[in-house]
């Protein structure tokens, strides 16, 4: 059923399909619309630059008649007789400025050397003394020599501080240039010739110079004006008379700029721009409604694709639904009710059919349910895993058991390999071994009985006794059931066993050798050393106890000290008759390698300080603290200090060391790899042991060397 069910998933239903056949018929509609909404726009796109040229032309054109009707007004001023050698310049001047006023602007005469002879704006008797047109100096050198008039490029203008860009004129006199004629095209003159102009939103006009600088603008004139326009419009501008160029502006706003030379003028062309947001704005209306139409077209022939669809799908959906119902069943579904009229005869034929096929089945799952449910019974209340699967390895069934074992939900497992549960000891694919069963028939491929290791869902192994065996089918099919034991217990008790008898031996091993060791060291010739013996030998009996109690695992720390020091003293804060012990420290899990050397040095520090120290006198006081911390650079250590208070006064060290002294540090640097320091301060006795921790705590990885406590204890004595 489940490749049945993939299979129709990628095919698609017939209601799809009469879609599909609609939505293919129209493709061609619609590659003829977008090849013609494609030339629509292309078309809309060239009318909207051959409007923005046509705009560009026809203001160049308003320019060049400006230029142009200034230099005529020069070439005729200049033919007047008083220009002529001895001639009348106040009476040119009043002439002079009744054309300026004419041209809205100022007319001046130059001398070939640049020199200001004349000018409107000043009264016609005024001297200029050194005044020269310096920003125009080249264009007055231009016209001398070439005796043709020119126009300059945008200046600041030295008489009125107004934008302008001048015109020259020459006046000639027996073929040599005896003046310059000039005027000054203003700005704001011609920018408010550009503004007359009318554009669409965020549209506007500019006439730019030779030197790519804004002459005129027909909006905010007073912002751009002198400003260089960018790159890109100037490098265009020189390859053609006109055309059209798409770019950012001064602002950053993406723009469309026709340009158009204007002759006369070297350099000089009009620009027209309008943003592209405004040719995209009036772009989108036509295209929604193209848009909106197409959709409208395409959404009603799904719509009848879709009745004529149900029309034709209700007899097929129940029969399909009828069959399916039968077949995921197994032929136990009931009689469904008649279905709809079908007026297909090939409809009708399947109908019968599938009612047939239906009764049948029915028959015969009510017989297989009965196995099954028997099968079923019998293999959940197995205590073993029982898991089923075909010649490939592939799982077809996993009981209660397997599912308790192995953590997998039987859905989860069903479909799977049997791989994912069974390593082998040579790290062979469950399937693979399957496979040599095949090839060899052998019945045990990998031994009935035999101890294998599990995987479980999260990871963790789990040892399991195995078996496999083989049966087929009725149709001749190969499948093999799997019988797996869960043998952790049995296993934890074997290591447990193991692990117990070998810490008695080596536990028992270690009391002996150290009991020997005590008493080898101790002096035979004083009766009192054998009493201390007894009393050490003790100790390490009361150690013992309690590292049986704790099942050899280790001890804390706080129980060795106070189990050591409970014959002394009451454990408290003194408010008993008697010395007081005061015990403070973290938790401190010891290995059990670590419990016997601390409670022997324990021993011997609660011994010298009952015989000499803070625990011989009925007001004095021993201290035992400890913490757990890091240096830098250094593994943890485990500091230990024992202060003792109260006690008889203490001149300074002893003369000799005692056999205690030896045992302390023998055990504290042999057995225990740390350090002891003593202060005989006056009012006691304090010693202060490290140790590290990798040394001590229980489950850390620490080296140990296979030498007994009492060897290491008695070679260092």
């Amino acid at each position: 059923m489940p490749a049945v069910s993939s299979e129709r998933s990628r095919l698609g239903g017939l209601r799809a399909h009469i879609v599909a056949l609609v939505a293919a018929s129209l493709l061609p509609a619609f590659a003829v619309g977008s090849i013609a909404v494609w030339a629509a726009v292309g078309s809309y796109r060239q009318a909207f630059d051959d409007r923005l040229e046509s705009t560009a032309k026809a203001l160049a054109s308003v320019v060049e008649t400006e230029i142009a009707s200034h230099t005529l007004a020069l070439f005729t001023l200049a033919t007047a007789r008083d220009l002529d050698r001895g001639g009348d310049l106040a009476s040119f001047h009043e002439r002079a400025r009744q054309v300026a006023t004419m041209l809205g602007t100022r007319l001046f005469l130059m001398a070939p050397d640049g020199s200001l002879l004349l000018h409107t704006y000043f009264p016609a008797n005024a001297e200029f003394v050194d005044r020269q047109q310096s920003g125009s100096i080249d264009l007055v050198r231009q016209v001398v020599e070439t005796g043709l008039p020119a126009i300059g490029n945008l200046l600041n203008g030295q008489v009125t501080g107004r934008w302008v860009a001048p015109v020259y004129v020459p006046v000639i006199r027996d073929g040599q240039v005896y003046g310059i004629l000039g005027t000054a095209l203003e700005a704001d003159r011609i920018s408010r010739m550009l503004a007359g102009q009318t554009f669409r939103d965020g549209g506007y006009a500019s006439l730019v110079d030779g030197n790519g600088r804004i002459v005129a603008r027909s909006t905010e004139p007073e912002q751009y004006v002198g400003q260089t326009v960018r790159g890109w419009v100037t490098g265009g501008a020189q390859e053609g008379e006109a055309g059209t160029l798409r770019g950012a502006n001064r602002s950053g706003i993406e723009i469309v700029t026709a340009f158009r030379r204007i002759p006369g003028a070297p350099g000089w062309f009009v620009t027209v721009a309008e943003p592209l947001s405004t040719y995209h704005a009036s772009l989108r209306s036509p295209l929604a409604m193209l848009a909106i139409g197409g959709m409208a077209a395409v959404v009603l022939a799904l719509a009848v694709a879709v009745w004529i669809g149900q029309r034709v799908l209700r007899p097929v959906d129940w029969l399909t639904q009828k069959a399916e119902r039968v077949a995921s069943t197994g032929g136990a579904a009931q009689i469904m009710p008649e279905g709809p009229p079908v007026r297909v005869q090939e409809f009708e034929r399947l109908r019968a059919a599938v009612l047939q096929a239906h009764v049948a089945l029915r028959e015969r799952a009510q017989a297989v349910a009965v196995g099954e449910a028997r099968l079923r019974a019998v293999l959940d209340t197995a205590a073993d895993a029982i898991v089923v699967t075909d010649e490939g390895g592939t799982m077809l069934s996993f009981n209660r058991a397997a599912e308790a074992i192995f953590g997998y939900a039987s859905s989860e497992a069903v479909g799977q390999n049997v791989a994912m549960l069974i390593c082998t000891d040579r790290a062979l694919q469950q399937d693979v071994c399957l496979a040599t069963y095949l090839q060899t028939s052998e019945r045990k491929p990998i031994g009935v009985g035999r101890e294998v290791e599990g995987k479980c869902q999260d990871d963790t192994m789990v040892p399991l006794d195995l078996s496999i065996a083989e049966w087929r089918d009725a149709a001749g099919g190969r499948f093999f059931t799997l019988i797996m034991r869960d043998i952790s217990a049995r296993k934890a008790t074997e290591a447990r066993q193991d692990i117990l008898v070998r810490e008695v031996d080596h536990r028992a091993k270690n009391i002996l050798a150290v009991v020997q060791s005590v008493l080898r060291l101790t002096p035979r010739d004083q009766p009192g050393a054998f009493a201390a013996a007894e009393t050490r030998v003790a100790g390490l009996a009361r150690v013992h106890s309690l590292l049986a109690e704790g099942g050899w695992s280790g001890a804390d720390l706080r129980a060795v000290v106070e189990r050591e020091l409970a014959a002394y003293s009451a454990i408290g804060n003194g408010t008993e008759a008697g010395p007081a012990v005061c015990i403070d420290g973290p938790a401190v899990a010891l290995a059990p390698t670590a419990v016997q050397p601390l409670a022997m040095v324990l021993h011997e520090l609660a011994t010298n300080a009952a015989k000499h120290g803070g625990l011989s006198t009925p007001d004095g006081q021993v201290e035992v603290r400890w913490t757990i911390g890091r240096r830098t650079g250094e593994d943890g250590l485990l500091r230990l200090r024992w202060i003792e208070v109260g006690g008889p006064p203490i001149a300074g060290p002893p003369a000799r060391r005692g056999f205690g002294t030896r045992v302390v540090e023998a055990t504290v640097r042999g057995q225990l790899g740390g350090t002891v320091e003593r202060r005989w301060e006056p009012t006691g006795l304090g010693v202060e042991i490290t140790v590290p921790v990798a040394r001590i705590l229980a489950g850390a990885d620490a080296s140990t060397s296979t030498t007994t406590i009492p060897e290491r204890r008695a070679s260092a004595a």
